[in-house]
């Protein structure tokens, strides 16, 4: 007896020694962290020649890309993986490695089309799509029911209806992102798409066209009247998405647009709102026939400057990540996303939780942000102007003439 657990110990030492040693850059957020390593564990079981660990980067807007920035300069070897914004991917992709000839690992058809689109840089496929993040429309069933409304389907209808249930039950109508940074440029897309408006048309920048200019004016006027009306408050502005969840958790808000990982906890113990939130897309205008969803979420790339053996661990490790299995646990513990519809149909799913199918919606009719090398930058250009359009600081026009003067610049 002795002998054998001798004998197991060694080898167990041997194994280790000799294990390829791979990091995955992970933002710093407690529940994620804790499902990974969950995770790290089932699949360093199944492959005892891989040790996984987990390499902490900053997690506040902003500090993961520059984050992501160093790390280019300095041409690290480390993280082995990278878990970058999907927008993100066109810009780092001089410095991912190709991933086009690893079929054996990654099935390309499983992913849904726009996202695979994202991740894919002139013909190359730099990253696989790790999880999705969409925003979406979270309602108080209990209030709309109460007063006798139907889930609203555009702009028009949520105005109307939070609108009235605010001032008759005392709290805000409807709270949003509406701090200067990256959500915000998101929520204006999302307005702006839904008015079947376009930034660009395959490489053209299109924003200019007389057209697309009226439906980016429209957009921004429909932001300003939601505040000026005091559907939401002017304190929006300084919203993101924690105080958003917050106020509307606590029961002072008729609507929230927020991404999809608010869900579960919107509905945990001691939630204000628990089993009376509903979720629906974001609703849509007289110009389109269906909702549609901004595409947001990670995708998973290799660091180019890790040996071969530790990109080979790194593509077993994703593979095992972006499995069906993989993405629904991260779907009920954390309300992330599939990348692949299939894994919807997994019967954990509706065991655990059958609301999470209603998600699914939203996954339908994803819209890109702009696919740009220099989507940053344009970023920026959007969110300064709607934001200072918001805070009343220059007139909608001036912001929407900022914009595209800026945007066609920065293109120059």
């Amino acid at each position: 007896m002795k002998k054998k657990l001798f004998v197991f110990i060694v080898t167990s030492l041997f194994i280790n020694l000799f294990a390829v040693q791979i990091n995955i850059a992970v933002e710093s957020i407690e529940d994620q962290i804790q499902l990974l390593n969950s995770q790290i564990e089932n699949f360093e079981k199944q492959n005892p020649g891989i040790d996984v660990e987990i390499y902490l980067i900053p997690s506040y807007p902003g500090s993961t890309y520059k984050f992501y920035g160093t790390f280019v300069v300095t041409n690290a070897k480390e993280p082995t993986i990278l878990s970058l914004d999907m927008e993100w991917i066109n810009e780092f992709s001089p410095f991912l490695v190709s991933l086009n000839q690893d079929t054996e690992y990654f099935d390309v058809n499983n992913f849904i089309p726009q996202i695979l689109e994202m991740v894919t840089i002139n013909g190359e496929l730099k990253a696989i799509p790790y999880y999705v993040e969409t925003g979406v429309l979270y309602y108080r069933k209990d209030l709309l029911e109460k007063y006798g409304y139907e889930v609203p389907k555009t702009w028009n209808e949520l105005i109307t209806i939070a609108k009235d249930i605010s001032q008759k039950e005392g709290i805000e109508g409807f709270v949003w992102p509406g701090a200067r940074y990256e959500e915000l440029t998101t929520f204006f897309l999302e307005i702006f798409y839904s008015h079947g408006g376009k930034i660009f048309e395959g490489d053209n920048f299109v924003l200019e066209q007389p057209e697309n200019k009226e439906k980016a004016l429209e957009s921004l006027k429909i932001l300003n009247k939601i505040i000026s009306e005091e559907i939401s408050p002017k304190g929006v502005t300084t919203y993101r998405e924690e105080e958003c969840r917050n106020i509307f958790q606590s029961g002072d808000a008729v609507f929230m647009r927020n991404l999809s990982y608010a869900w579960h906890l919107i509905n945990s113990e001691g939630s204000a709102v628990s089993g009376k939130v509903g979720v629906a897309p974001i609703p849509k205008t007289e110009f389109t026939n269906q909702h549609v969803s901004v595409l947001e979420g990670k995708a998973l790339a290799i660091n180019p400057n890790a040996s071969d053996e530790e990109k080979k661990a790194a593509k077993q490790f994703i593979k095992y990540l972006t499995s069906n299995e993989s993405q629904a646990q991260r779907l009920i513990q954390l309300n992330f996303l599939p990348t692949n519809l299939e894994v919807f149909n997994e019967p954990t799913i509706s065991e655990v939780d059958p609301n999470l199918l209603n998600f699914r919606s939203s996954l339908e009719n994803l819209v890109l942000k702009p696919k740009s090398p220099i989507y940053t930058e344009i970023s920026f250009a959007i969110q300064n102007n709607v934001y200072d359009a918001l805070t009343g600081r220059i007139s909608v026009e001036k912001a929407l003439n900022n914009m595209i003067a800026e945007i066609g610049f920065l293109l120059r």
